[in-house]
């Protein structure tokens, strides 16, 4: 039954998008229980304002159903915009889904004030498009609209946002490592680096001296023999090409070793953005597990309250169907009064 239909995210967190940050001229309808159930109380309007929402016991259907309705499929039907209107298409191959008393089976317009069951034994709501400015999603509040853009938008892909958040958490984790790798690497150049540069310094003392004493010799052999001058000034001029040289090494170091450093710190400002992501992630989904936590809680507690109430519902009834039994020997007495009564006149 399900052929042409298809969950979709445009109709969803698309239209979820649009119905909080452009609601102007949107539509919405309500769904109004009225069958108690332990997701929705009798009664309850519930505003969709999404383009597309599932209706079953599956925990990603936005109009969802607790187990206790059996003839209810996971994915029983679905609620569709086509145009300006909305129509329902039945999802379910075992349980009918029920429109005005009838059950259907192929996609149907709904008219506002339409009926829907799901199941002949299953829940009943009304279909209701409010009139005139109400209709409107901009006239429900940025508060309530985020709400049910949570509700509605994002529930059906829940799981697979959890499993995108722990997969990102796992990402980033190998980031941070890969990061700390390469901080531990440049940290290791550095300390190549250092040690270079100071061997260099090294060589350009013992270099100076090497020139200072050619100079001194030369001074020293002012009436030497031109050869003997000459040799000298060879040497002098050998070793202070190679202070150059030297010079030009240690400047090409000092450079390295400030691309390393300005690595290193790199490096580690991405290990501690990555950390700060890893905790907020590891934070929103505590806070997520928190909230689902109480929300199971509550339910919870919400249906022992309901079982304890039904319990209590049918000892009352146990009790009061006791009591005419003795009503009916109270009154055996007056039956026999008026029998006398007869008789004497």
């Amino acid at each position: 039954m399900e052929a042409n239909y298809k969950r979709t995210v445009a109709g969803s967190v698309g239209a979820g998008m649009a119905a909080v940050f452009n609601a102007s001229g949107r539509q919405y309808y309500i769904l109004e229980h009225k069958t108690e159930s332990l997701y929705h109380h009798a009664g309850e309007s519930q505003k969709i304002i999404v383009d597309q929402v599932e209706l079953g016991r599956d925990s990603a259907c936005q109009v969802r159903f607790d187990e206790a309705f059996e003839t209810v499929s996971r994915r029983h039907a679905a609620i569709v915009r086509e145009g300006e209107n909305w129509k329902i298409i039945p999802l379910s191959q075992t349980n009918s889904t029920i429109v005005n008393g009838v059950p259907i089976r192929g996609e149907q317009i709904l008219n506002s004030g339409d009926e829907i069951r799901l199941s002949s034994r299953g829940p009943l709501m009304g279909f209701i498009v409010p009139q005139g400015k109400q209709s409107l999603v901009s006239s429900i509040g940025m508060t309530e609209r985020l709400s049910l853009f949570r509700q509605q938008a994002l529930r059906p892909y829940k799981r697979a946002l959890w499993a995108m958040a722990i997969i990102l958490i796992f990402a980033i984790g190998g980031l941070v490592t890969w990061n700390i790798l390469q901080a531990k690497k440049y940290d290791q150049e550095l300390q190549v680096k250092q040690e270079q540069i100071e061997q260099v310094q090294q060589d350009l003392v013992q270099s100076d001296e090497l020139i200072n004493a050619l100079n001194d010799e030369l001074v020293s052999t002012q009436a030497a023999s031109a050869v003997e001058r000459a040799r000298i000034q060879k040497k002098l001029q050998d070793a202070q090409a190679e202070r150059e040289v030297l010079l030009h090494n240690a400047q090409i170091l000092r450079d390295e070793l400030q691309s390393a450093a300005d690595a290193a710190a790199e490096a580690g400002q991405n290990v501690a953005a990555a950390q700060d992501k890893i905790d907020n992630l590891e934070r929103q989904l505590q806070e997520e597990a928190e909230r689902e936590a109480e929300k199971a809680a509550k339910e919870a507690a919400k249906a022992a309250a309901e079982a304890a109430a039904k319990d209590a519902e049918s000892a009352s009834k146990i009790k009061h169907f006791g009591t005419p039994a003795t009503g009916t020997q109270s009154q055996a007495p007056a039956k026999k009064s008026e029998k006398t009564i007869i008789k004497h006149y």
